[in-house]
């Protein structure tokens, strides 16, 4: 049986939050590292549609983050 790390057990509606992901996704240093982790994120939740919005909405603005080189606030 595969143990699950304390990071990876989220609450559902958790899941459904852009912050959560966005917080998450801050992680990633390079757009290389981001679109890894998003592919992960995408595979894991691809049944999801709530979740998927999400994960699109912190995408993108990780992407814009990235890009100027800032972090932006909301």
């Amino acid at each position: 049986m595969v143990s699950k790390k304390q990071e990876d057990i989220v609450e559902p509606l958790d899941l459904e939050s852009k912050d959560m992901w966005l917080r998450k996704f801050r992680m990633a240093k390079t757009q290389q590292t981001l679109t890894l982790m998003v592919e992960r994120a995408i595979d894991q939740y691809h049944k999801k549609p709530s979740v998927l919005g999400a994960i699109y909405l912190a995408e993108c603005q990780r992407e814009r983050e990235l890009e100027t080189g800032m972090l932006l606030n909301r």
